[in-house]
């Protein structure tokens, strides 16, 4: 009897141990350990949202941004993106654009504004006034080049298809995509809502077959507050 009573005493004297042993642990008592207060927590914050802590947008572009020629202020795909992302999107649109232009604009247009991000809509009037592929090229790349130098993420739109340039618009649309791929830049294809499986314009959503019409611009805007969102 004796014998058992010891044993029981024994049994209860490893469980105090133990129990000791864990209580120090968590409480640090061995000094290395780790509090559990002391491990930091891990960040939810992707780069998206470091990029977004700065929501203004600044478009970058010809008349296909400059919107609806009857009233390019309220029916062009800006001004829809900013009613629907609820952010300040600064439209830098103007005609017979190529990405020459653009880029010799940017400092004026867009670093003077301070945006968290910029959509560059080019190709279209450089394939309109036959300036070569190479030169479009080394055009787009500086301007993705000052606007990562200025910590504005850039936005690639590829440039969408118009009578009488097709061929030269798509070469440049190739290349933009592989060029998007490379460098991680995010890119909108606005002949997504705009043209149906044959490469037209949907029905309704175009003035003369080349460019839309405020319903298209809308359709423009909303597809690309899709892929902004």
């Amino acid at each position: 009897m004796r014998t058992y009573k010891l044993e029981i005493r024994l049994i209860q004297v490893a469980v105090g141990l133990a129990l000791i042993v864990l209580i120090a642990g968590f409480t640090g008592f061995w000094g290395e350990g780790a509090k559990v207060s002391d491990v930091p927590a891990k960040s939810n914050e992707s780069e998206t949202d470091s990029t977004l802590s700065n929501p203004k947008i600044v478009a970058l572009g010809d008349s296909f941004t400059l919107g609806y020629p009857l009233d390019p202020e309220k029916d062009s795909w800006t001004t829809t993106l900013a009613e629907v992302l609820k952010v300040t999107v600064v439209n830098k649109g103007k005609t017979m654009q190529n990405a020459k232009n653009l880029l010799d604009r940017f400092d004026t247009d867009v670093v003077a504004e301070k945006p968290g991000r910029v959509i560059i809509f080019a190709g279209i009037g450089d394939a309109l006034q036959e300036v070569p592929l190479t030169e479009i090229q080394k055009n787009i790349k500086a301007i993705v080049e000052k606007a990562k130098a200025n910590h504005i993420t850039p936005i690639l739109a590829l440039p969408i298809s118009y009578p009488g340039v097709r061929d030269s618009i798509e070469e440049i649309r190739e290349w933009e995509l592989g060029y998007a791929q490379e460098e991680e830049i995010l890119t909108l294809d606005f002949s997504n809502p705009l043209f149906d499986s044959e490469g037209k314009y949907k029905d309704g959503l175009t003035i003369d077959g080349k460019y839309p019409n405020a319903k298209g611009y809308k359709a423009m805007g909303n597809y690309a507050a899709q892929v902004l969102k």
